[in-house]
């Protein structure tokens, strides 16, 4: 398995985990508060965080267990899959935020369009990271 197929598989995984989590607590506060709460950039900056920091152990695990395939710059072919993959999850994150653009036309509510244009984001980056895997395993 490809170092960049490997890495797919782990950011796929930690961007579910760490979305579910940001998403559960916003699902959660707008529970308490009744309304859809406002972004917390302190919470906003801690996931982030996290999801560097697990990139990276997860990064520096796969090349300690591996050091050359770390260090191999990606050939032609899996150049092809990670341009085509980063340019479908671009697409879909451009059609999230055109939603969330007439969400906000429409309903005036800068707090959803704030968290719709983040789980955009974040499953973009989930689809773009999922094709990769996808397109490694099929070969294209």
């Amino acid at each position: 398995m490809a170092f960049q197929e490997k890495m797919a598989w782990a950011m796929a995984g930690i961007l579910t985990v760490t979305g579910a989590l940001y998403f559960a607590w916003v699902f959660w506060a707008m529970s308490q508060l009744g309304h859809l709460p406002s972004p917390i950039l302190p919470f906003v900056v801690i996931y982030v965080v996290m999801i560097i920091i697990a990139a990276t152990l997860m990064a520096v695990g796969f090349a300690i267990s591996n050091p050359d395939e770390a260090n191999t710059p990606p050939d032609e072919r899996e150049r092809f899959i990670l341009v085509k993959s980063e340019a479908r999850g671009g697409r879909f994150f451009a059609f999230i935020v055109l939603l969330g653009l007439i969400d906000f036309a429409v309903f005036q509510n800068g707090n959803r369009m704030f968290h719709i244009a983040f789980a955009g984001l974040i499953v973009s980056q989930i689809i773009e990271y999922g094709l990769t895997v996808l397109s490694y395993r099929r070969g294209a």
